[in-house]
């Protein structure tokens, strides 16, 4: 256990190799090709990002952690200029692959880098930074200085932060076994545990080493004017009634009122 005011996690960091080509084209079985096909198609919390920060033609984007770069094709068609950056080498390269499925015309709106987000330049300023997938996947250490630049990277008063993290902590640790366990017979039944079963391709503990809850969320925004909320799809009575503190996914809207 950490130490009292020690951050946790204080000079780890998640290897960066574990985020394969297997891992980012699980949902297409593994085929690139079946993924370029599809990239009209963004998935459900990628295209809410999307809606939420509203791109015009003309913005300057960042997207911190980009993966595959499903997010930046949509942005670079919508007229932005687009910055992708992520750690892990086979991201870059899926992400170069997006780049190339862009008209050839708008191929140099979207610039995609394997570097680490401390070697960011905080001269850079942008209209909206992407945080999508994120902050779970970072350690307490890292998410402060994260914080530390975006502010001085966000645009005052224009600028868009918006961020998705899941799981909700609470959601995966208290709510979803209180569901199964009061739906014991299903449980049973569907040979299911009373816990969330975790692997590679779903909230591996391996890069899930951060998982936030909406008031952790709140307070990584404290210097910032933020809208934080979390929401659930089911339409289980317990979701129902939790989903406004506990529900599976944390959104986050957040801008900056004055030039730092």
């Amino acid at each position: 256990m950490p130490r009292v005011g020690e951050e946790r996690g204080k000079g780890q960091q998640v290897n960066p190799d574990i985020y394969d080509r297997d891992y980012y084209l699980h949902a297409y079985q593994g085929n690139l090709q079946d993924y370029l096909a599809n990239l009209s198609n963004l998935p459900i919390s990628l295209r809410r990002c999307f809606d939420y920060a509203d791109p015009k033609a003309g913005d300057k984007i960042l997207d911190l952690g980009c993966g595959r770069g499903h997010l930046d094709y949509f942005c670079v068609l919508k007229g932005c200029s687009v910055t992708a950056i992520d750690y892990s080498k086979d991201a870059v390269e899926l992400a170069l692959k997006s780049k190339e499925a862009l008209p050839e015309n708008l191929r140099d709106k979207m610039k995609v880098e394997q570097m680490d987000f401390k070697e960011l330049d905080i001269n850079e300023k942008y209209d909206v930074i992407f945080m999508a997938d994120l902050l779970e996947h970072l350690y307490d250490w890292e998410l402060k200085i994260l914080f530390e630049k975006v502010r001085q990277m966000l645009k005052p008063q224009k600028g868009r932060l918006i961020i998705h993290t899941a799981p909700n902590k609470t959601w995966i640790n208290v709510i979803l076994p209180l569901k199964r366990i009061l739906d014991w017979p299903n449980t049973l039944r569907k040979k299911k545990e009373f816990h969330y079963t975790r692997d590679k391709y779903s909230y591996d503990p391996e890069m899930h080493v951060n998982e936030q809850t909406v008031s952790g969320v709140k307070r990584l925004l404290k210097s910032f004017r933020a809208k934080v909320w979390c929401d659930d799809g089911s339409l289980n009575v317990i979701s129902i009634l939790t989903k406004r503190f506990a529900g599976a996914d944390i959104w986050a809207i957040a801008r900056i009122e004055e030039t730092i």
